[in-house]
């Protein structure tokens, strides 16, 4: 019979930390907006309830949860035997979310699924299902990674359509984590750094250029990057209003609950710009703490994927801390005004429900695999043992 390993608890440890830290934020960043905003294009329907968005947020906590736990007591096998139905069903919702009728725009993007009173967004869940294929495809082909026509360019191809599905909502960011975990996953796997370069630098930069000079919203943002002072009313707004909720904050920070910027000065300030609140109420030394924990999770989850000895385990979960590790890196640099902003939620902390069952569920799979490692253990344990009469 075969054993089963345990989760990594101390994964689980920091998971239930950053978590609860992000429900205490969201409560804080969200109730004065949830509380006074009352206009069709903003919060009509919170009917002047300042827990709204956390009591939701709970909600998506505890199914996220649900997932986590079942995600993880699944063996490895399974994800390995059905990578190809996961990564079909996310690259049909891909498509099904650009018709018109079906999928829902909301801030300029069509990218969310309307379920009742919530909304689901399939890029979100995409992610995961390229990281299985990805994953799955390159333990099958070992060396032939390696080889540019038939093993690197039909994975190529496949992100490209990714990609391409997730851009044309338009959605850059999530576009940026999705590709930058799939290159990670591929240079892991064995794939040619020069190839990588040869191919992806040139294209990358054509479909940069070619968005950023057609798309409005992405033109502006690039703008206010470079010189956000230029039109501090307009297209340097959102980061000016990030810079001086982080400078407000200082050593220290005011305190949990006594930020000002959240009184409507600073848009999204529950959602893309909750960092900004963050460093606000507790300040440099409290930011630095929270950024720790983040760390140590993200090191914990590449120790666990550097111990098993699964290939596909390995590469799906690297691929799984690339994603979280990246979309952090995107939202933490945009509102800090070190890269554009791109306007994608902080993991595990952002009010969303998407990107809240995603991170959950992915930190399942993880535990999945720290399981794998433990039943290692185990096996090799006992085979060490002399046999007794």
């Amino acid at each position: 019979m075969k054993t089963r390993g345990v989760p990594d608890f101390l994964l689980l440890f920091l998971t239930a930390l950053i978590v609860g830290f992000g429900i205490t934020m969201v409560l804080s960043s969200s109730s004065i907006f949830a509380l006074t905003s009352f206009t069709s294009n903003g919060c009509s329907y919170c009917g002047g309830d300042e827990l709204y968005f956390v009591k939701r947020q709970i909600l998506f906590l505890v199914v996220g949860v649900i997932g986590m736990l079942i995600a993880m007591n699944i063996p490895i096998s399974f994800y390995k035997r059905n990578f190809l139905p996961i990564a079909i069903i996310s690259l049909f919702s891909l498509i099904l979310v650009l018709i018109p009728g079906i999928g829902q725009k909301i801030n300029g993007a069509r990218s969310w699924f309307k379920l009742g009173s919530f909304s689901l967004q399939s890029a979100e869940f995409a992610k995961l299902g390229l990281i299985l294929y990805l994953a799955a495809i390159i333990a099958k082909k070992g060396d032939g990674i390696r080889n540019l026509k038939t093993g690197l360019m039909p994975l190529l191809m496949v992100i490209g359509v990714f990609f391409f599905l997730v851009l044309v909502q338009p959605d850059l960011g999530t576009s940026g984590i999705l590709l930058g975990s799939a290159l990670i996953v591929l240079v892991c796997g064995g794939a040619r750094l020069g190839h990588l370069i040869f191919l992806g630098v040139p294209v990358v930069s054509v479909t940069l250029l070619v968005y950023i000079s057609t798309k409005e919203h992405a033109s502006n943002r690039f703008a206010s990057y470079l010189d956000p002072w230029s039109d501090p009313l307009y297209t340097g707004y959102n980061i000016i209003q990030s810079l001086i909720a982080i400078a407000h904050g200082g050593i220290s920070g005011t305190g949990f609950g006594k930020s000002i910027q959240k009184y409507l000065y600073l848009p999204e300030r529950h959602t893309d710009f909750i960092f900004s609140i963050i460093t606000e109420e507790i300040g440099f030394i409290g930011t630095s703490i929270f950024l720790l924990v983040y760390l140590l999770f993200l090191l914990r989850g590449i120790h666990i994927c550097l111990r098993v000895k699964d290939t596909f385990a390995c590469l799906a979960g690297i691929g799984v801390i690339s994603m979280i590790g990246i979309q952090a890196i995107m939202n933490i640099g945009g509102v800090t005004g070190f890269i554009p902003l791109t306007g994608v939620p902080l993991p595990f902390i952002s009010y969303g429900g998407s990107s809240l069952l995603v991170c959950l569920i992915s930190t399942g799979f993880l535990l999945s695999v720290s399981r794998e490692v433990s039943r290692q253990k185990v096996d090799e344990q006992l085979q060490k043992q002399p046999y007794s009469m």
